[in-house]
């Protein structure tokens, strides 16, 4: 049984949005971005943190997902479920580090804006970007932080009420129906 892409965000959150390109089905942990294909599919979905590039290779697939995978673990500890560890952070922070940014004021609205430093590839400053979000979630207490534990889903999200326990409700009308379910089957 194949999975089909359809890229349908939890709350257009570009930290969780990156994060959440891994899909659970029962318990098993399903990779979505397994090919450049996919991940310029993704990269046309999401709400991006800077500009999308023109291309994507296989290199870039392997870079997208050692930051991912780093940052998804990150947000799962701090959502509660598991530890952070100091080799995730690093990735975090080598992702931030390879294109610093300066705060300028825009010629034409006189707002300050982060520009980057330098000249970096598309892709670097796209995972760059995403690294930021991620970071700016880690960054505060965040109790609405939360994991979906619903049959099928594993994936994170803000919580809209303190007693919410599923991301949305064909979430939660799943796992109501897997409870009825196990307790029938006692």
């Amino acid at each position: 049984m194949g999975i089909e892409l359809t890229w349908e965000w939890l709350d257009g959150s570009p930290a969780l949005d990156f994060a959440n390109t891994v899909l659970r089905r029962g318990w098993t942990e399903h990779e979505l971005v397994t090919s450049p294909d996919a991940l310029s599919s993704w990269l046309d979905a999401a709400a991006l943190p800077a500009p999308r590039p023109a291309t994507v290779t296989d290199d870039d697939v392997e870079a997208f997902l050692h930051l991912r995978d780093a940052s998804l673990r990150l947000l799962r500890a701090a959502a509660g479920h598991g530890k952070r560890q100091a080799g995730d952070v690093r990735t975090l922070n080598e992702a931030l580090l390879s294109c610093p940014e300066v705060v300028v004021l825009d010629e034409s609205t006189g707002s300050p804006v982060a520009r980057p430093v330098g000249s970096p590839a598309p892709f670097t400053l796209l995972l760059a970007k995403l690294a930021g979000e991620v970071r700016d979630v880690l960054a505060g207490p965040r109790p609405d932080l939360a994991l979906c534990d619903a049959p099928g889903c594993g994936g994170l999200f803000f919580r809209r009420r303190t007693n919410q326990a599923w991301c949305g409700p064909p979430c939660g009308n799943r796992a109501r129906v897997a409870r009825h379910h196990s307790a029938n089957d006692h």
